[in-house]
């Protein structure tokens, strides 16, 4: 499989909410870990660059041992944190006025504006949907952190007592990775 990269955005969000949830000791250890693969993790990325995922997952998974936190756990926070700062701009009024099920269906033109790889599918009905990924290079931190991302924006989408599962993963052994969600 070739190598997928992320957006910078993304990477420096995640940056900042690394700097929150660590001491500075643990950001420094989890840092140090990185060797010179660091300089992808300042939060000082131009909109433009491009990270290889696999550093960013292993960045996510390396600050979830120092959080002493699941990985899984840890990158679905840090996911939500990130959508969260992403929903703040001008997808904010777009989130406003358009239903969940419009925004889920144009999810994967969203992701081919923050991953250069892997393939997102999308059907989406008035309360409910399923969101495929295939060809994509799976991983516990990167899978939590697309969850957190999902549920942050189903909910801003205005879906009412939204219910995201990750119910088949790549990092697991399945063909695909695939989100289940639920709404009224």
């Amino acid at each position: 499989m070739q190598e997928v990269h992320v957006k910078a955005v993304p990477v420096n969000g995640l940056c900042q909410f690394v700097a929150q949830e660590l001491t500075p000791e643990q950001l420094r250890a989890a840092t140090e870990k990185m060797g010179a693969d660091s300089r992808w993790f300042t939060g000082h990325l131009l909109a433009h660059e491009m990270v290889p995922l696999a550093l960013v997952n292993r960045f996510t998974a390396l600050c979830a041992a120092e959080k002493k936190e699941p990985v899984r756990q840890f990158a679905k926070r840090a996911g939500r944190f990130g959508a969260a700062l992403g929903v703040k701009s001008v997808y904010k009024f777009i989130l406003a006025v358009l239903s969940i099920e419009y925004v889920l269906k144009k999810a994967p033109f969203m992701w081919t504006r923050v991953y250069d790889g892997g393939t997102m599918d999308v059907d989406a009905t008035d309360k409910h949907a399923r969101i495929r990924i295939r060809d994509f290079p799976a991983h516990e931190a990167g899978c939590g952190r697309i969850t957190g991302w999902f549920e942050v924006v189903g909910e801003r989408a205005g879906a009412k007592d939204l219910r995201c599962s990750h119910t088949s993963c790549a990092a697991e052994g399945a063909t695909e990775c695939v989100w289940d969600f639920e709404w009224r």
